[in-house]
């Protein structure tokens, strides 16, 4: 399996109690609900898919937008 857009929209929706559908591109996923423990679970499980993200700045996006500009996957 690769890192892919809709990966990751599943993988946050899934955190949040939400369909895929319901995950904005552009809104603060904190603001969601989204807690520190469930983002480093998904980092996580992202990271072993693509080792390569760039941790430091996986860790400071809080968008869904921010965090597939940070992996390089097309939004």
């Amino acid at each position: 399996m690769t890192l892919t857009l809709d990966k990751m929209r599943a993988d946050l929706a899934e955190a949040l109690d939400m369909t895929p559908a319901e995950v904005p591109m552009d809104e603060h996923l904190g603001d969601l609900g989204l807690d520190s423990i469930a983002l480093m679970r998904i980092l996580l499980k992202w990271e072993a898919l693509r080792p390569d993200l760039p941790q430091a700045e996986m860790y400071e996006c809080e968008t869904l937008q921010d965090f597939a500009e940070a992996a390089g996957v097309a939004s």
